[in-house]
């Protein structure tokens, strides 16, 4: 007789289905260091008044991969027979030595099947939707300040306004005329005190004949719409320069 003939000719309580998936995690799956592992009690509650557990809790799932804690309700599971025996006590037809497993082995299929639908939902409607990806994928833009004037600290600039997405973006500096290079902080700021940055990036400034590029990359998802100031700061100057920046 094979396999396939033997689970059609199994009884109401699955034995033999049951019987080869706890022979399954004995096999494939050894715990001897017992990590993660149900302690005794609660593997006793299980097998002597399960009604007691929740088994539907995904913590109950570490049995379908321990050896050791399948083992134990096994042997848990002997001995609960051995006792109602020697007590005379029938063991009702439909409460099998295997119904307790397959109950629990029910919720735990249960639980998974629910568990891999709400991920796939979950990547699927609300991972990757197409409006995210957009949203997640970087804009280029080029910022010209080559003719800005002094702009540092509370100055005011001569240049107009700079309009930037509610998106990353990965921006082209050009920096004001006779500009320094090196390392420079580009940040989106409320005010021009420094304390209320919105988002910021760091980026090495090229010298590009009588100015500066950079390339940084922010970050303005988070940002409402509305007005803010494009601050850059040079290493070797501890004091901003501030443009009027639009965020839509």
């Amino acid at each position: 007789m094979d396999e396939r003939q033997s689970f059609l000719q199994d009884d109401d309580d699955d034995t033999l289905l049951f019987e080869k998936l706890q022979e399954h995690v004995l096999e494939k799956y050894p715990n001897p260091e017992r990590v993660g592992c149900i302690d005794h009690s609660t593997l006793k509650t299980w097998v002597y008044t399960p009604h007691k557990l929740d088994l539907s809790d995904p913590k109950y799932l570490h049995v379908l991969k321990c050896a050791e804690c399948t083992r134990e309700l096994i042997e848990l599971r002997r001995l609960r027979n051995e006792q109602s025996e020697r007590a005379n006590i029938g063991v009702p037809s439909r409460q099998h030595p295997a119904s307790n497993w397959r109950w629990a082995v029910f919720a735990s299929v249960i639980l998974c099947a629910v568990a891999v639908a709400g991920v796939i939902y979950w990547r699927t409607h609300l991972v990757i939707t197409p409006t995210q990806v957009a949203e997640s994928t970087p804009v280029a833009v080029t910022i010209d300040l080559s003719q800005a004037g002094t702009t540092r600290g509370t100055d005011t600039t001569t240049v107009p306004a700079v309009v930037l997405p509610r998106r990353v973006v990965t921006a082209h500096v050009m920096l004001p005329n006779f500009s320094p290079g090196g390392n420079y902080v580009v940040s989106v700021t409320t005010d021009r005190n420094g304390t209320s940055e919105k988002a910021s990036g760091r980026a090495v400034a090229n010298l590009q004949g009588f100015h500066a590029d950079l390339n940084v990359t922010l970050d303005l998802r988070e940002l409402t719409t509305g007005t803010y100031f494009l601050a850059t700061t040079h290493e070797g100057d501890p004091a901003s320069y501030f443009y009027p920046l639009a965020v839509k």
